[in-house]
């Protein structure tokens, strides 16, 4: 059960608070007086012993009567009746029905009849496990919450323990064995939850010893990372975070020593003691660190080496790697919509003059058509797995939103730029942090829908990317009625994919699948033009020889790739001018199945190194700051080219 709203299914035919079922004394008139209405009944806060109903007044009423299993019936003067000490997993019947306010003028509605069955016992949900290192001396296990759990059982072997934490760190095992790992949630009520199945994980210990310093990545974002370098207290290291890229080029050894004369001929040049450098920018023990202002969709390794305070190396390297997610990456739930109404959360720069960007606001944007009300809330995405553990139960979800105490209406202004022209509104929020926004769209002849969409706020404003694409219009490269040009710059692009198709035609498909329509429709540029693409930038050139047509809107997709396999899709979108006499291409008349899917074939630019890319844009940030502590001077420093 959920910690708010759980709404029953409502058997028999009944449609909760849309179309219960009625008696087969339905009818206008009774006597010559008017029938009121039935009242429409709704199911909540089903338990595994009650449940309850409420219902909006109906027209004419003064008071409502109500039986419970056949039994007598009941008048009461409220709209909501809790039954409590109810038998659970078990159906129960209830009729409602409405009573006239003036009974020589109207009368009583017929009844409304409502099955509930009471909950069974729910089931925690099984944690996810994650595997930090395995090492016969050192295996960090950790997993996820799960909400109403009051402890965990976890097993290895034919041992069992108890722990209210959620990471363990093993010890005394055997190198280069095979071991099985469990672990189970139980319950802290034991009247509405039983365990959790239990998770299972198989891990095998490595064959060599524990390294000095061993990092385990423990929490990855577009921007940023976090992980935990775990060392004996009496140990000092250097650690940095770099491209895999620049990683790959070059051995362990040259990486260490780079870095230590690196700090050393900064000590000299700043005629400051070696020893007090050091002692700032070494690390000891073990420690959560975070390192912020990365680039999304790239590849990372996390190095650490063990030095002293007189600058010797006193360990090997050890190293980690991850990939950042792209920006506003969330994995809490996307669902819902309609055909009548649509939501977008996002993250965004464009309204920085206004004290908003992407690490203190989250964006949404409400398209729809007849939408008569909207009820929302945004939640940290922790806390709304924690409310609801089944974030795809939309009654639950609907029931919490339609509660006053829980969610917020949006304005009758809102609504109506909503049914016009489209709705943006904004959430105060925390930066580098995942958030949910549920929104329950409610339609002028009483149809819903739902919407649950997850973003997360960057850890810093600036935007930063290796690889850029987008679709212009510019006369500098032929006429805007039938030239189009896909511009791309990147760092490190080894390999490049891309499209150029009528946007009518991808009106079925969602940006999260433009990288599978690339894939299927695209074409591969030429391996000679990717030093472009690496430099100054390049134009593909997409004329009336290939296909464009005037006044027509196309969508260019470019997918890259670099050198440590990390990849990344990009896109957008222009749309031509009205060709010279006021022809119109002949794509405005076909319907959009007639659209071919499939890519117009571009023409580098003749001339690249002249082509400056439209937009100010900085790939990957190489500047160096010189401000901040040592190891930030040090870090910013780019010691590995």
């Amino acid at each position: 059960m959920n910690t708010f709203h759980k709404y029953a299914v409502i058997l028999a035919g009944c449609v909760m608070g849309l179309s219960a079922c009625s008696s087969d004394e339905d009818s206008s008139t009774s006597g010559g007086k008017a029938v009121i209405d039935q009242p429409q009944v709704l199911v909540s806060e089903v338990t595994t012993s009650g449940f309850t109903l409420r219902w909006d007044a109906v027209a004419n009423a003064g008071a409502y009567v109500y039986t419970f299993n056949g039994g007598e019936a009941t008048e009461i003067s409220e709209r909501q009746i809790a039954f409590h000490d109810l038998e659970r997993q078990k159906e129960y019947v209830v009729a409602v029905k409405a009573l006239p306010k003036f009974a020589d003028e109207y009368a009583e509605s017929p009844y409304t009849y409502v099955h509930v069955i009471t909950d069974d016992l729910e089931q925690l949900p099984q944690p996810e496990i994650t595997l930090g290192c395995a090492y016969a001396s050192k295996t960090v296990i950790s997993w996820t919450e799960s909400p109403e759990a009051a402890a965990y059982e976890y097993t290895l072997g034919d041992q069992t323990y108890t722990t209210t934490g959620r990471t363990i760190t093993l010890s005394g095992l055997e190198k280069g064995r095979d071991y099985t790992f469990t672990v189970r949630a139980m319950t802290s009520d034991a009247t509405r939850f039983t365990n959790s199945a239990p998770a299972e994980l198989a891990f095998t210990t490595s064959t060599e010893d524990i390294p000095t310093l061993l990092i385990a990545p423990t929490q990855v974002i577009s921007d940023a990372v976090e992980f935990q370098i775990y060392a004996t207290s009496e140990e000092t290291y250097f650690y940095d975070v770099i491209a895999a890229s620049t990683f790959a080029k070059y051995d362990p050894a040259t990486i260490v020593e780079s870095y230590r004369n690196q700090i050393l001929e900064y000590a000299a040049s700043q005629e400051v003691s070696i020893q007090l450098v050091l002692a700032s920018m070494l690390k000891a023990g073990t420690q959560t660190l975070q390192v912020p202002g990365l680039v999304s969709e790239l590849s990372y390794v996390i190095f650490a080496f063990g030095m002293d305070l007189k600058g010797n190396i006193t360990s090997d390297l050890s190293y980690a790697t991850f990939r950042t997610t792209a920006d506003g990456y969330s994995d809490g739930p996307n669902y819902g919509g309609s055909d009548w109404f649509s939501q977008n959360l996002y993250i965004s720069n464009a309204y920085a003059s206004l004290g908003y960007n992407s690490t203190n606001s989250v964006w949404t944007t409400w398209n729809g058509v007849g939408v008569a009300a909207i009820r929302y809330r945004t939640l940290p995405t922790e806390t709304f797995r924690q409310i609801f553990p089944d974030v795809n139960d939309t009654e639950a979800i609907k029931a919490f939103l339609k509660d006053e105490n829980y969610s917020y209406a949006a304005e009758d202004a809102v609504i109506t730029l909503v049914n016009t022209t489209g709705s943006q509104t904004v959430t105060a929020v925390t930066a580098g942090t995942s958030y949910t926004q549920a929104s329950l769209a409610t339609s002028a002849s009483g149809e819903e829908t739902l919407c649950v969409n997850s973003v997360t706020t960057k850890t810093s404003a600036e935007s930063l990317s290796w690889f850029l694409a987008d679709l212009v219009t510019n006369e500098s490269y032929g006429p805007t009625y039938n030239t189009l040009a896909g511009v791309m710059k990147g760092v490190d692009v080894t390999k490049l994919r891309y499209c150029l198709i009528e946007t009518a035609a991808l009106q079925g498909f969602s940006t999260t699948q433009y990288a599978d329509v690339v894939e299927k429709y695209g074409l591969d540029l030429q391996e000679q033009h990717l030093p472009a693409v690496n430099g100054n930038g390049l134009a593909l050139l997409f004329s009336e020889t290939v296909g464009v047509e005037p006044s027509t809107s196309y969508t260019f997709i470019a997918t890259a790739t670099n050198s440590v396999g990390d990849t990344t899709t990009k896109w957008g979108e222009a749309t031509t001018t009205a060709a010279p006499g006021g022809t119109t291409g002949t794509s405005l008349s076909r319907t959009r199945a007639a659209i071919p899917l499939q890519s117009l074939v571009g023409e580098p630019i003749p001339n690249p190194e002249r082509f400056i890319y439209p937009y100010p844009c900085k790939p990957v940030s190489k500047d160096v700051k010189a401000e901040g502590d040592y190891w930030t001077l040090i870090h910013n420093m780019q010691v590995l080219k």
